[in-house]
This record gives C-alpha cells, structure tokens and sequence, in this order.
C-alpha cells in the first residue's frame, strides 16, 4: 500500500541548491507531499522563481521590513527547553552567526524564530519535519516540535562509508533511528568487510582539504568569484539589520571580507613555518584529533565540549607523564590557526602538535589511546582497536574498547583505566561494527555542490520510504 500520499512532510531551513538538487526530485520520485520552511536568509523577493512547484514558506515575507525583532521572550524560550532538547544558551552558542551577536538580539531572534515556527507548523500540521543539524532555526525548529507533539529527524551522513545515511530524531548523532533492528546480523559479512578494507587503506573517509591559496592558478581562478561575492555584498548591505542573525559579515561587508580573507592566509603563511610533527614517535603517547570549527559535529553534536583549548587542557591536566599528548591539527581548518593559538597550545604540559597534513591513521594505530570528541577518529581508533575515550554522545560508543567520558574529576583515573586495557577480540569489533552501520541506508554524498545521480535520489526515497512506514507503524500502535 502506498502512503506516501498520507505523510506530509516540512522541511526546515534549506538553501536552493538543496532544494533543487535533493527535496523537489525526492518529491517527484517519491510521490511526497513536501513544503518548505527555508532558511531565513530568504524572503519572496530573494527565492528562485522556478523553486514554487511545491508549497514554499518564509521566516520573513519580505526581510528588509524586519528592522525591529520582537522583544526577547525569556518564559516562551524556557518552556521550550526538555529532555532531548538543546538549552536555549547552547543553541546560541552553538550557531556561529548568532554566537557573535548581543545576548540581547540573540534573544530576540530566538523570540522571532520560534514565533513563526509556532504558526508554520499548526498551520501545516505535518506528518514529520525533516531539518538538519545546523544553525538555531534547526533548533528552535525541534524544540517547537517536540512541543506541539510532530516527529522532527534530520539526515546524518556517513564517514565510513560514503554515500550512506541514518535518520536521527534529535541533534544527537546518538539519536538514530533503527528500522530494522534484525538488520545488524545481516550486516555482519559487510562489516567484516569493510573492517579488511579499512585496514588495507583501500577505505578511508573523505575531508576537504583547502585550495593551495597562495598558488597564483587558485588567485586568477577567484577572481571572477571574488567580484561576483563583493558585488552581492553591496547589494546586502542595506539588510544588514537582518542578515547579521543568519550570515556572517563578510556576507555584507566589504571591510569584514578583506579583513576575514587577509586573515585566513596570514594563518596559513604562517602555519607553514611551524615545526610540526609528521611522524609518530617512539616514545608513548596518546592522540587527539581537533576537529573543524564551526561545525555541527562538535558545536551542536558535544555543546559542553566545543571550547576545544578547553578540552586540550582537560587532557593535559590528566595525563600521565609518561605519554606524551598529540595534538592533530585539522587539515580542512588550517586557515584559521593562528600562531598565538597554536604557541599557547603547546605551552600545556606533555602536549605536540601534529601538522595537519601528517597521516592521521599511522598516528591512530600507534597511540596507545586515542580522545575524540566527535567524529570520525573515534571510530577510526575503534576498527583499529585502541582504546577510545569519547567526549560527546556517539555511536561510536557501541565499541567495546570505547567509554564516553563521565565527570571531569573522574578522568584521570579514566585514562589509567584505558592504558592498561587489554585490545578487543577482533570479532568483537565486527559485532560492534554491523550494529553502527545497522542505522544507516544507501542515500546521497553529503556534497550539495555536487547534483547526485538519480541513482542515490533513489535510494534516498527508499530512506524516506522507510520513515514513512516506521511513522505511520507506530501511529496504528498507538491507536490500537
């Protein structure tokens, strides 16, 4: 029987680009009933005129009448706040526009945010609204969700391997939705085999990596893009009042854009002047891997731990001295290193810095443990079977040789515990691993840049397909 016609779906937040390239021919493919609440850097004027085919819905009909936000509604916010919910500070702080702005106007924004999400989704009803992991109106999105009772899941792309997808219920990674709870049993030949071709090198996960910026091809290159960027910022520059909540200033600011540009490759010259370690000692040690910032994985995934100097401390606090503690550099963040932040990284006790083009997995399968807060080290370490300590919420604590941190007095002793933990049975890993992937369908390659193959947009219906029947499943027990 086919229910697609009886699941109405919202999306919330999305850009053209997603919209065009992944939601309209889901719809079509599909045969789903979806309507758009889209980011809230868009209004009527700015939206694509051949994005309308199905039912669009803004923040703002027309932001440049936005000049004066709603007072901040503290006692509206708070009641939003519940168990499997972001606080209202953390959702401030972890979107990387609104964390600049004054607590004041974060406030009213929050304020503005949730009022319409208020009236989009009673007015709508949806089946399920499908967000992401990004920016407070994805937040703000799940909190009135969760409050006026619709089912809220954004998609969590895979690492290991490509191309795959879960559904998560909440802006935890650990919030996953199995379908199939058999299904890690049918896996266990997958993962067996992707266990051999992780340690034969032959998989890996992709990161991007920086254009050589220096590089006189990369300058002529962008200056096409770069002309067309600060013509567009000329444009934006009388919605400042407005874009200042949802895009940085250098989105309309010819000052901030030279200023951030000059930034980002002063860093860089000056990384590439650093002693750096690219090999693994041979001396112990354990192993960190800092992650790219801002980001979902560790700003919205680990709230508590996305002061990474923070957490660098934590970790040099509590080690023994007989480990040194490896600091990997992220290779797709090496722009915004600068080198008092890196001067004053090295100054904590037992702690190197590892260059960001090093061979992080020669640094995974020597360290006799590895600190992750998210991401993808964790479970690298996890395959290879070292002894992991997780920092935020993850499935990668399925592992047997994986703990997720506790209280911060606790640690030390924690670390102690791990180093003189014996290497799990690499059976056991295979187990551990089937049950990870067991969340996860062929989907799409988390590059929107990229228009997917209708290959995988079939495959995406089929994911959808899959909520659907979970949804409605579980609408039929609760009747009953």
């Amino acid at each position: 029987m086919d229910h697609a016609g009886q699941f109405r779906i919202l999306t919330l937040g999305n850009f053209p680009v997603l919209i065009r390239n992944l939601w309209d021919r889901v719809a079509v493919q599909g045969g789903f009933e979806i309507s758009h609440l889209v980011h809230p850097a868009y209004d009527a004027r700015r939206w694509p005129a051949d994005l309308r085919t199905n039912p669009i819905y803004f923040f703002a009909d027309d932001i440049r009448k936005v000049l004066d936000l709603p007072p901040g509604d503290a006692d509206l916010l708070a009641a939003l706040e519940r168990p499997g919910v972001p606080t209202i500070h953390n959702m401030i702080l972890s979107d990387r526009v609104v964390s600049t702005q004054p607590y004041r106007d974060a406030l009213a924004y929050a304020t503005f945010l949730a009022q319409r999400c208020l009236k989009i989704f009673e007015s709508i009803n949806p089946t399920v609204i499908i967000g992401s992991f990004d920016a407070i109106h994805n937040s703000i999105g799940l909190a009135v969700a969760n409050q006026l009772g619709i089912p809220w899941v954004t998609p969590l792309y895979s690492a290991l391997p490509g191309n795959e997808a879960a559904l998560c219920s909440s802006l935890s990674p650990a919030s996953q939705i199995t379908f199939d709870r058999h299904r890690e049993s049918e896996l266990h030949s997958k993962a067996d085999a992707m266990l051999a071709q992780f340690e034969g090198r032959k998989l890996v996960a992709s990161a991007y990596v920086p254009p050589p910026v220096f590089s006189a091809r990369y300058v002529l290159r962008e200056v096409p893009r770069q002309a067309g960027t600060l013509l567009q910022v000329l444009r934006r520059k009388r919605l400042t009042r407005y874009l200042r909540f949802n895009e940085p200033p250098k989105s309309y600011s010819v000052g901030a854009m030279v200023a951030e540009a000059t930034r980002l490759r002063k860093n860089l010259w000056l990384a590439k002047r650093r002693s750096l370690r690219v090999a693994p000692p041979s001396k112990p040690y354990v192993f960190f891997g800092l992650h790219m910032q801002p980001e979902s994985s560790i700003d919205v995934f680990a709230h508590f731990f996305s002061n990474q100097e923070r957490v660098i401390e934590l970790m040099a606090r509590s080690v023994p001295p007989t480990h040194s503690l490896l600091v990997k550099l992220h290779k797709s963040d090496t722009h915004n290193y600068s080198n008092d932040k890196l001067s004053r990284w090295s100054r904590y006790p037992g702690v190197e810095l590892v260059s960001p083009y090093a061979n992080t997995l020669e640094f995974i399968k020597s360290a006799d443990l590895i600190f992750a807060i998210q991401g993808t080290i964790g479970l690298e370490g996890a395959l290879f079977g070292r002894p992991v300590i997780m920092f935020g919420d993850s499935t990668v604590k399925l592992f047997p040789n994986v703990t997720t941190f506790g209280r911060t007095v606790d640690l030390p002793a924690l670390i102690r515990q791990k180093l003189a933990e014996a290497p799990p049975a690499r059976s056991a890993i295979i187990a551990a691993f089937a049950k990870y992937l067991a969340p996860y369908y062929p989907a799409v390659f988390n590059d929107w840049s990229i228009r997917p193959p209708d290959s995988q947009i079939v495959d995406f219906v089929k994911l959808i397909g899959r909520l659907t029947n979970y949804r409605l499943a579980l609408d039929v027990n609760a009747d009953a």
